[in-house]
């Protein structure tokens, strides 16, 4: 009865971090924010078109791309968090882009809610 729980010290999750692991840490942070500020620029650029005949099409194209883009730098997010806060690495940056995709979605519903009922 001696073995070690999942969450003792002398688990497999208190290994020292490699410098690789690191390394993978941040970068994939810097990619996710710059996700995050590249689906800003597209839903700005998204907000500002007009719907004039086959643009209408075009509009509801790049709000689909940016849907999609956001649920997988989401679900991104939350599985690059949940890696690093197991590693015992820094998770703040991935954190807050899983917050910023969570709010950017929401507010295009919303955008997209008041749009329909509008018409």
């Amino acid at each position: 009865m001696n073995t070690p729980l999942p969450s003792s010290p002398q688990s497999s999750s208190s290994a020292p971090l490699s410098r690789r692991a690191v390394w993978v840490s941040r970068t994939l942070d810097v990619l996710l924010l710059g996700l995050c500020v590249a689906l800003g620029g597209l839903s700005y650029y998204t907000f500002t078109l007009y719907c004039e005949s086959f643009g209408c099409l075009g509009v509801g194209l790049l709000w689909m791309l940016w849907a999609g883009l956001a649920a997988v730098g989401w679900v991104v997010a939350l599985v690059l968090r949940a890696w690093q806060r197991r590693r015992g690495l820094g998770s703040w940056a991935s954190g807050l882009a899983s917050t910023a995709l969570l709010m950017m979605g929401a507010a295009h519903l919303l955008v997209w809610l008041g749009k329909m009922a509008l018409k």
